[in-house]
């Protein structure tokens, strides 16, 4: 009995989390790198300017947006939080790495703000805005790779 009152706990701890702004936020963050996603899947967190974004992307486009199988997510902070009446300014970092041929190449620092709104109780990604990206090269750049001659 004190295993199933327990697993119910946990149970209604992480639904909890999941209805918060920093635990969409996280969600969205977590599928997207290292994976390639379906516009669908995508489309379910997300709402006003980034939804329309998504449904108009070409399916060209949004391939290269949806394959980030080359990169690994170092870091992921909350760095400051502003909330009023189901709109929510998440202000965070990623750090992460972009790996070509199974070598980090890159590392990388991006600072973002988020806007989420409370959408029929679950909050969606309604903006994503980069304010700084910091990349440090892991390699020696070769300005001659790739270049015809």
């Amino acid at each position: 009995m004190k295993l199933f009152l327990l697993s119910l706990f946990f149970l209604v701890s992480c639904l909890e989390d999941n209805r918060s702004p920093e635990a969409a936020l996280k969600d969205f963050v977590e599928i997207r790198i290292g994976n390639v996603v379906t516009r669908n899947s995508l489309i379910e967190k997300v709402t006003g300017k980034m939804r329309q974004s998504l449904e108009n992307v070409s399916d060209e486009d949004f391939q290269q947006f949806a394959d980030m199988r080359n990169v690994a997510r170092d870091s992921f902070k909350i760095l400051s939080k502003s909330c009023q009446e189901g709109t929510c300014f998440i202000t965070y970092s990623i750090s992460y790495k972009t790996k070509q041929d199974d070598k980090s190449v890159f590392s990388s620092e991006v600072k973002k703000i988020a806007e989420l709104s409370l959408v029929s109780g679950k909050w969606l990604i309604a903006d994503v805005t980069n304010i700084k990206t910091y990349h440090e090269s892991l390699e020696p750049i070769n300005a001659l790779q790739g270049e015809s001659r």
